[in-house]
């Protein structure tokens, strides 16, 4: 009987002996814990892209469209690398790289040297931080040349009559009319004033045109209305 309790006394000892962590176990946990910590407060950071994609018109031989701009959101309160890329030798994003907290913006230009008329695709990626990741479809359309008319005899004109919507809820000054012979490229503007009807004229026979109408008061314009266009006959 003694033998027993003597053996019970002595494993129970053992079982409760104190395990000893030496200095740089605890550099290493409290880095860890460093770490993981920078990663969750990365990923709870929500990040928003605008606008979520390009596009841009432009006619073939002529100058580049003007640049455009993304602007990168994010919450949270510490920064984080922002880097953008592109797939398309037609198209560049700046800056490649940047460090940002809450917002930064991404100028996108397009290059349309060399381009026939048509449609081209690409995409701008976007990271920030260590999860996020978002890709920006870029769209170019390319118009065909426009040969000029000959100097003689005169080209045939005519004219053509558009009509629209008043615009509602809101007091306006006035409509602005634009005209161009390429999608979303005007070459005219015709103020015609509080009125929902115009008459546009000097427009070249066999030639396509589009047209777009704009509202405006003393605190600035309206964005363009749908497009229509028209072959003069």
């Amino acid at each position: 009987m003694r033998h027993f309790l003597l053996t019970h006394i002595t494993q129970t000892a053992r079982s409760h002996r104190t395990t000893s962590f030496t200095p740089w176990f605890w550099q290493i946990l409290g880095i860890t814990a460093f770490l993981c910590l920078g990663l969750v407060s990365d990923g709870l950071a929500a990040t928003t892209i605008s606008p979520t994609s390009l596009t841009y018109y432009a006619q073939q031989g002529a100058t580049n469209p003007p640049s455009k701009t993304i602007t990168v959101s994010r919450t949270g309160s510490s920064r984080s690398t922002l880097t953008a890329s592109d797939n398309a030798t037609w198209l560049s994003v700046s800056p490649a790289s940047t460090s940002m907290t809450t917002s930064a913006k991404l100028a996108v230009a397009v290059n349309t040297s060399g381009r026939g008329a048509g449609t081209y695709n690409a995409t701008v990626t976007i990271k920030t931080g260590t999860w996020y990741t978002k890709t920006v479809p870029v769209t170019l359309i390319v118009s065909p040349t426009t040969s000029s008319p000959p100097s003689s005899p005169s080209p045939a004109t005519s004219t053509v009559t558009l009509t629209w919507n008043a615009v509602t809820g809101t007091t306006i000054s006035g409509y602005k009319v634009y005209v161009g012979e390429a999608p979303r490229l005007y070459t005219r503007t015709i103020t015609v004033g509080n009125t929902t009807s115009s008459t546009v004229n000097s427009l070249t026979l066999g030639r396509m045109y589009y047209f777009a109408v704009t509202a405006y008061n003393s605190a600035g314009e309206s964005a363009p209305s749908n497009e229509a266009s028209k072959t003069i006959q």
